[in-house]
């Protein structure tokens, strides 16, 4: 992965705090000037603390989440590990998946980043921050095994 997903990371948390205070500010208008309930301020101003820890937690967490969301793709399967405190393992078997998508948001587009989306059948599974050529390598690799593997069933 590289590093530039940690910025793309940051920039999400920062976006993600400031429309939540954004709707934290317009809901306590709304309440204020419509309701007039005196509780309203003490609850916008333990909101807004909630929100700002979610943030500073997110921002702490980033290089950790650099450091163990992994995946390797060989023959038979795909596996996908992702968490700090609560690691999950997910092996896909290439038989099931079904197609796979390059996807790119604004901010990865910024830093020429893409992600993979592997489906199957029941769910879909997500590989982040990938280079655009890595992406497009990691996707003709996974059409490739699928194919591969369908050919001898």
């Amino acid at each position: 992965m590289p590093q530039k997903i940690k910025k793309v990371w940051l920039a999400q948390a920062i976006i993600s705090f400031l429309l939540s205070v954004l709707i934290l500010l317009v809901l306590y208008w709304v309440a204020e000037n419509f309701f007039s309930w005196s509780w309203v301020p003490l609850a916008g101003m333990i909101l807004a603390v909630i929100f700002l820890l979610m943030l500073v937690s997110e921002i702490i967490l980033i290089p950790y989440r650099y450091a163990f969301d992994r995946f390797q793709i060989n023959s038979s399967e795909l596996a996908l590990q992702e968490g700090f405190f609560f690691r999950k393992t997910t092996f896909v078997p290439i038989i099931r998946i079904q197609h796979v998508e390059m996807h790119q948001g604004p901010l990865m587009r910024t830093q020429h980043l893409a992600s993979l989306i592997i489906h199957t059948a029941a769910t879909t599974h997500e590989i982040h921050g990938l280079t655009l050529n890595d992406a497009s390598r990691f996707r003709e690799q996974i059409i490739e095994l699928v194919q591969a593997v369908k050919e001898d069933v």
